[in-house]
């Protein structure tokens, strides 16, 4: 198939550090090109990735142009943004006609909704993040819109929305998070986005109920949040902050840890972090919001728990997952073939 996957603009691809939708598209694309398909890659900035065609919208990603905000109105990255999506819309009337199907991967979910009206090739939105209920109205007035899911729990109320024509688990390359045989297991991990909806101090009051060292990885989102809850919990000793960290190195700790904490407040879409995690033996303790229990079954590759009293239980009880059992997992149903497979047997279904 000749198939257009349309990036966020924020990042380069594939990204250094965090970026989960990037990281996904990233391994969409090697395994679309390993399947023999022709890949157009609409993006932003640098793309080391294997696709044949890749037009660059613009020359440095968005986060790049963005470098010096103190200087720029606060709109600059909406507007940015909003001419990414035109560029984009522009050349996909200009070529649609080269091309069977069309992956939307941005956050502007909807924002091309109106062109399936315009174009005959199909244009999939994968929805990365929850859906809004403004969301609804337009995708209904638009029924050529075609969506996709990343789990189940995400679509809530809207689940037999018609334009909905799959959910697609989130993948991860199996050889980029290799298992160890005998992994250091002396500390838990927690990464993520430092913030109130990612519930960080949670994994801190755990891991000290279970008398475990912690290392926490991270960009801070909520710098309030980080001074007030989290900062006064370091002690470099017990509790270790390691800022926002690159590929290699969370690797590492997710390969050597105990376990991964996932103590999510928010209506987690899907959680990447949980099935990279697992691809590496590595059981994950995680609150049940969100997707969470579409990819933990509690007992059988971590736990699902609901405080950090129970989470720090779950923590003195980790052993009693097989580790094998959690790569087992990711293999059958969470690698990055299975969601791309997946991704084109939802596609199949409107070009029939």
């Amino acid at each position: 198939m000749r198939i257009a996957i349309v990036a966020p603009p924020f990042l380069n691809l594939p990204p250094t550090k965090q970026g989960g939708t990037e990281n996904i598209i990233a391994v969409k694309v090697k395994e679309l090109v390993k399947l023999g398909h022709h890949v157009t890659l609409f993006h932003a900035g640098r793309c080391d990735l294997p696709a044949q065609e890749k037009i660059t919208i613009f020359p440095k990603a968005i986060n790049d142009l963005l470098s010096d905000l103190a200087s720029q109105e606060s709109s600059r990255k909406l507007r940015l943004e909003m001419t990414y999506f035109a560029a984009v819309a522009t050349r996909l009337v200009k070529d649609h006609e080269k091309l069977d199907v069309i992956f939307n991967h941005t956050r502007g979910e909807v924002a091309f909704a109106p062109l399936t009206n315009l174009i005959a090739t199909p244009i999939i939105s994968i929805f990365h993040l929850p859906v809004l209920p403004e969301n609804i109205d337009v995708l209904l007035a638009n029924p050529k819109a075609y969506a996709i899911s990343i789990s189940n729990n995400q679509r809530g109320q809207w689940a037999k929305l018609p334009n909905f024509i799959a959910t697609v688990y989130n993948g991860v390359d199996l050889e980029m998070f290799p298992m160890l045989e005998q992994p250091a297991q002396d500390f838990v991990f927690w990464i993520g986005t430092v913030g109130e909806h990612k519930n960080t101090l949670d994994a801190v009051l755990a891991a000290k109920a279970a008398g475990v060292k912690l290392i926490l990885a991270g960009k801070i989102r909520d710098q309030h949040y980080y001074e007030e809850k989290i900062e006064p919990e370091i002690d470099h000793k017990n509790v270790i902050y390691l800022g926002e960290i690159d590929y290699g190195t969370k690797l590492g700790y997710f390969q050597n840890a105990l376990a991964v904490l996932f103590p999510t407040k928010w209506p987690e879409p899907f959680g990447l972090i949980m099935i990279e995690a697992l691809s590496c033996g590595t059981p994950v303790v995680a609150y049940p919001n969100g997707a969470v229990p579409e990819v933990i079954k509690d007992g059988e590759v971590g736990f699902v728990v609901d405080s950090p009293k129970a989470m720090a239980e779950a923590i003195k009880n980790i052993n009693q997952i097989d580790r094998k059992v959690c790569r087992k997992l990711v293999e059958t149903k969470f690698s990055s073939k299975v969601m791309t497979e997946n991704y084109l047997a939802a596609a199949k279904k409107i070009l029939r």
